[in-house]
């Protein structure tokens, strides 16, 4: 009896745990809700005990979720929200107009699925547009269930979705493994290795990008429309390139998931069992295959949540179709009403009525009334004659606004257009008023030229078979250098007629002088290496591998400390460092206070600041040494001494300021060594080899010696030595046949290391293993002369310039390959050093802003002393250039902290220091912080996967479906933002740019049904802002006249180039 019973409990407790779920609560207050669910489930524990039912577990799990579900707050939704919340499992469509909750809504929904219908968080899927909405949805889910509950759920955008899927069933769709996403770069790539007549020129791939695009949905959704020859031999050969190289591009992701589900009826039964709930974001946007894909999934189970406004559909150019919205309608809501979110919470009552004024003008295809109580302020029209005019006459009003204005920041204030070049003008004027700004196009983390060439170079250690991907990343870097090689390597693989541009590029330097040729070894090589590293495992991790990649990178168009190193010292080779290394370090560790003293307040902050800003972990508490304030000095406590006299009493003081380098120089390199103690050992375990052939030729050489050293930790503990006779000779040494067993038994599993390796050693190694019937050593292989060469080091293919370099001799009666072997041994680990020493002397390169800033007040005998030493005026020149930028806080926050300093007073003295005013584009640059962000991105991928190749994998799927909305940092600046970036946003003020015709709208749309959709995108424009709205054009752009744009008229705005506010229009 007791076992029948068992077999039905599980649909029983559901049904019943469903129904609590439902039960009306009756007391007030929050404890008394929970113990009231606790007392009647009580009864069920206890039958079920009774009975030792085996799904006990999943059933306390599912009433512990009703227990502490969180309740809807009546107060904070209104009617309309809580009617779209508790509506009934099965479709429902909200048409919610801007400002109107929606996402309020969405969240409350899932939560009430959860909690109230009793579903399985796995079971729910919500599709979001854009990266930043699905992680603000996973914040909001966080808070009101809980971080574990919020995690199983399912939130992603479509593309993230989708990716998932091709991942899971990659060979029922016929992927290779770690197949790879074409990001537009690549895409790029693609057409120009498929039609290398074409200009290389930027915008024009882009506009073969985009007609590639429309081909695509052309032969996918009007085959039966004719295609031009030409057209078709495009598109053919874009899709070769894509599949030789075994990628897929982003309309790839959703054609191929579709496909798959469409014709695998197994597979989607098992994705419509899983994700019995979806929730949909913006569903205006979706476009026919996004469509398709939610009708596959939801189309049984019909518990379809969608979120849409047709007034806000701006991207047709990416196929999306607010018609869906209807289509929704028909196919599933099946003659139920919408849901009408109308309540605007965002805009006050004058922007508003502007914003439905003007979309009035658009066919409609759901009425609606959207109103708000929120009261009125400030709309104006303007009209300048010039862009600088405009530009100019915005950045005086925002800082008049926060001067006026003791609440408002600058990052309450953004400023719109329809095209990126004007952003880029008002970004240069900004800065020349010292408007804080941030802009996101082409600033984003993966816009960074650095960490764009080392996502590269993964892409190609992944799969050394992507030749696309290896060709990118020597374009980026060869640029980098000089932008002729590129061109040149391209020139010759054209002539010589080579199908990969991977051969071309190991061929060309052969066919040039070993100078003019050696950037393209070192590229090349570096590659070699990271692909080496990936696929036979000589790294241990991705962020250690990704440090190694990062560091060989050319980076000399960069203002980087990596361009410097030989003017900065290395801490360690300072003594009182290394004293004090020694006493902090262990506190650092353990955890404790560190106290900061300094006679002068303003430095002592400054240093506060950047010890706590480089050292911040768990445990350690940083403050500041108040003089005459009483400190609490324990056994794990510690002061810093900056001061130049030493401490009267020094048993717990540290004195740090009697150090020639200065007071903030000497606790950047106290914080580099403390952060770079602890790192890993570079390849302790290893074995150098080195060779001795009869030619110097890679194809016909033959080995006549064999030397090695095995080496752990840093020391040798075993050679080996063989002479190797030649094929044809008689004579008594053993044939390479007899060594190769012998060699192959000393390396053992060790990282094989060469000089030169990649184009010389380990190719003529395992062509004569091949030549004798040997299976090719599985070591992993190091070839160290791109490092070398990275590192500006003299080197070539000859070993002889590093020993010289090194001070690295020779025992003249070693036998030359064992002597070139222990050689090799030396001046590899003289590398090793010289790396942690790079790393240290880098380290906490995003901080010399602060170090700048700090060195302004540096003193000697108590005057302020600004006659920098040469590594001081390295430091401030690349401090101050961050200093400078649009969007830096240091000076701000600093005189917000000390009233009496004066902010332009510092800029000056920055820039009269600096001797010149950087490039607006290197002040824009946040290249420090965006490294150490990319780094922080490597650890977090590398750590969640189970092996190196899944997490450079997952990183890349970041990198490639990231979108630049995610990279808004959280800087007090006003923000740049084209219309289309702001969807989803609000800000307290709002300025829109460039309302003059053929811009907004747009040529293409001035007479077509694309002007509908011009509308729309300047209405998303319009109820972005909260409290203050100022519209303007100009008469004159760079190199053209302007007209008005006809929507002004439609606005009912009258324009007044006086700055004196305009009244509509009757």
């Amino acid at each position: 009896m007791c076992s029948n019973v068992g077999r039905k409990m599980p649909a029983f407790i559901d049904s019943y745990c469903a129904d609590i779920a439902q039960w009306p609560v009756v007391f007030s207050y929050d404890y008394r809700v929970y113990f009231y669910r606790f007392i009647i489930i009580l009864p069920t524990f206890m039958y079920l005990y009774a009975v030792n039912w085996s799904g006990l577990r999943p059933v306390v799990h599912r009433a512990w979720i009703i227990i502490a579900m969180p309740e809807l707050d009546p107060i904070t939704l209104n009617a309309r929200q809580r009617e779209a919340v508790i509506a009934p499992i099965g479709p429902v469509l909200v048409l919610a107009g801007p400002g109107t909750g929606k996402t309020r809504v969405l969240t409350e929904r899932i939560a009430y699925l959860v909690s109230r219908r009793g579903v399985h968080p796995e079971n729910i899927l919500a599709l979001t547009f854009t990266n930043k909405a699905a992680a603000e949805l996973q914040i909001r889910l966080s808070r009101t269930l809980s971080k574990e509950t919020a995690e199983v759920i399912t939130a992603g955008t479509f593309h993230r979705f989708c990716i998932s899927i091709l991942r899971e069933h990659r060979e029922t769709v016929g992927l290779p493994p770690h197949f790879g996403i074409a990001d537009e770069d690549l895409q790029r790539t693609l057409i120009y290795r498929a039609f290398p007549r074409l200009s290389p020129n930027e915008s024009n791939l882009n506009n073969v990008m985009q007609n590639v695009n429309r081909l695509k949905w052309q032969r996918r959704y009007k085959a039966h429309v004719p295609m031009k020859k030409g057209d078709a031999a495009l598109l053919d050969q874009y899709e070769a390139e894509l599949k030789k190289n075994r990628l897929i591009d982003f309309d790839d992701l959703i054609f191929l998931a579709h496909d798959l589900l469409h014709s695998h009826r197994q597979i989607l039964a098992d994705y419509r069992a899983q994700f019995q709930h979806i929730l949909v974001d913006e569903f205006q946007d979706t476009d026919p295959v996004q469509y398709a894909l939610v009708y596959l999934l939801g189309a049984a189970h019909r518990s379809v949540f969608v979120v849409a406004d047709d007034e806000q559909s701006i991207y047709g150019w990416r196929h999306a179709r607010p018609e869906h919205i209807e289509q929704f309608r028909d196919d599933f809501l099946k003659g139920r009403s919408p849901i009408f979110l109308e309540e605007n919470y965002r805009s006050s009552a004058e922007i508003l009525r502007l914003a439905r004024v003007f979309i009035a003008n658009n066919d409609v295809l759901f009425e609606r009334s959207i109103h708000t109580q929120r009261s009125g302020r400030r709309v104006r029209g303007m009209a300048f004659d010039t862009f600088e005019e405009e530009g100019q006459f915005i950045a005086g009003d925002i800082w008049d606004r926060i001067r006026e204005t003791p609440d408002l920041v600058h990052r309450d204030i953004a400023v719109l257009y329809p095209q990126h070049a004007i952003g880029s003008e008002l970004e240069r004027i900004f800065m020349r008023a010292n408007v804080p700004c941030l802009m996101a196009h082409r600033r984003g983390l993966f816009d960074q030229p650095v960490i764009r060439r080392a996502l590269s170079v993964l892409r190609y250690a992944l799969d050394g078979a992507n030749d696309a991907s290896l060709e990118l990343f020597l374009r980026r870097e060869l640029e980098a250098v000089d932008p002729k090689l590129y061109p040149a390597v391209r020139g010759f693989q054209k002539q010589k007629n080579i199908g990969s541009f991977k051969q071309a590029a190991f061929l060309y330097p052969r066919t040039v002088s070993e100078e003019e040729g050696v950037d393209v070894e070192r590229a090349l090589g570096l590659a070699g290496v990271v692909h080496n590293a990936v696929q036979r495992g000589a790294v241990a991790s991705l962020p250690h591998l990704v440090d190694d990649i990062l560091d060989q990178l050319n980076t000399s168009e960069l203002p980087s400390l990596k361009n410097h190193l030989d003017d900065i010292v290395d801490p360690l080779e300072l003594s009182v460092l290394n004293i004090a290394l020694n006493r902090v370090l262990p506190l650092w560790r353990r955890g404790g206070t560190l106290y900061v003293a300094c006679r002068d307040e303003v430095l002592r902050h400054m240093l506060t600041t950047l010890i706590r800003d480089a050292l911040a972990r768990p445990g350690l508490i940083i403050r500041e040494a108040v003089p005459g304030s009483r400190l609490d000095v324990l056994s794990d406590t510690l002061i810093l001494s900056f001061d130049e006299d030493p401490p009267k009493t020094p048993e717990h003081f540290l004195h740090l300021g009697g150090m020639a380098c200065g007071a903030m120089l000497a606790a950047l390199k106290l914080c580099q060594a403390i952060r770079c103690a602890d790192l890993p050992a570079y390849m302790p375990e290893y074995t150098a080899f080195a060779l001795e052939t009869a030619d110097d030729d890679p194809e016909q050489a033959q080995i006549t010696a064999l030397g090695a050293v095995r080496v752990r930790d840093g020391r040798a503990v075993d050679t080996f030595y063989s002479p190797v006779r030649l094929r044809e000779d008689k004579g008594t040494a053993p044939t390479f046949q007899e060594i190769y067993l012998a060699f192959q038994a000393f390396v053992g599993i060790d990282i094989l290391v060469a000089h030169n390796g990649y184009a010389f050693d380990f190719q003529v190694l395992h062509r004569e293993a091949r030549r004798n019937g040997r299976s090719r050593m599985p070591n992993p292989t190091v070839d160290i002369l791109p490092m070398a060469r990275s590192y500006g080091a003299t080197a070539t293919r000859d070993l002889r310039p590093l020993c010289e370099r090194y001070d690295i001799a020779s025992d003249p009666n070693d036998p030359p390959a064992r002597a070139r072997a222990l050689a090799l041994y030396r001046v590899f680990e003289a590398m090793k050093k010289e790396r942690a020493s790079r790393y240290r002397r880098m380290t906490h390169e995003r901080l010399l802003d602060h170090v700048a800033l700090g060195l302004l007040f540096r003193t000697r005998d108590g005057v302020r002393d600004t006659e920098f030493s040469r590594e001081e005026h390295v430091h401030f020149n690349l401090g101050a250039q961050r200093l400078l930028g649009p969007a830096n806080l240091c000076i701000r926050n600093l005189v917000q902290h000390y009233p009496r300093l004066d902010a332009d007073r510092l800029r000056g003295q920055t820039r009269m220091l600096l001797g010149e005013d950087p490039r607006p584009d290197v002040l824009a640059l946040h290249a420090p912080d965006q490294i150490q962000r990319f780094r922080d991105l490597c650890e977090r991928h590398g750590a969640a996967a189970p092996s190196l190749q899944e997490g450079i994998r997952n990183l890349l799927d970041f990198a490639d479906l990231y979108k630049v909305e995610l990279d808004t940092q959280d800087r007090d600046a006003v923000h740049l933002l084209t219309l289309h970036a702001a969807k989803g946003l609000e800000f307290r003020e709002v300025y829109i740019c460039g309302l003059e015709d053929r811009i907004l709208p747009n040529a293409r749309a001035l007479n077509s049904a694309d002007l509908a959709e011009q509308r729309r995108l300047l209405y998303v424009g319009i109820t972005r802002a909260m409290d203050r709205l100022t519209l303007s054009c100009v008469q004159h752009r760079p190199g053209r006249n302007m007209a008005p744009s006809r929507f002004w008229d439609e606005l009912g705005l009258e324009r007044d180039d006086r700055g004196v506010d305009a009244a509509p229009t009757a």
